[in-house]
């Protein structure tokens, strides 16, 4: 009796445990989470210097897919995005011939998400950049 109740009960717990582990990566259609939808820059700082005006006018769709759009007027330009332990973007090199878009790419540490508000730092904090995107 003792054997079949701890059984009972080992298997109860791992029923719950497994049930309750979330997975840290929220693209795909499967969970697109809060991350899915169109967000503009509302704070980006490079080296301490605030540059956001640098990303006015700019718009930032994020798909379930993977896929990112940024556009300002006619003009689009596509990357990708995921998000693991790190937000990681993709707009292309860190080039003069693309700027600001290029200063975007890189694995971001994230500060904190929500529905409305997605804060990044980037993971070498001698470089004093961060990012925040703010819902559209």
């Amino acid at each position: 009796m003792r054997k079949k109740l701890f059984g009972s009960l080992l298997i109860s717990g791992a029923l719950i445990i497994s049930a309750c582990h979330k997975s840290n990566d929220i693209t795909g259609s499967s969970n697109p989470g809060v991350v899915v939808g169109t967000w503009k820059v509302s704070l980006f700082k490079d080296s301490g210097n605030d540059e956001t005006t640098d990303f006015s006018g700019y718009t930032f769709t994020f798909n379930s897919d993977g896929s990112l759009a940024a556009a300002k007027g006619s003009s689009t330009t596509n990357g990708s995005w995921s998000k693991t332990s790190k937000f990681n973007i993709d707009l292309g090199p860190k080039t003069d011939a693309n700027r600001p878009l290029g200063e975007l790419t890189d694995d971001w540490q994230i500060i904190s998400i929500d529905s409305t508000l997605i804060k990044l730092g980037d993971d070498n904090s001698a470089s004093g950049e961060s990012l925040t995107f703010i819902k559209n």
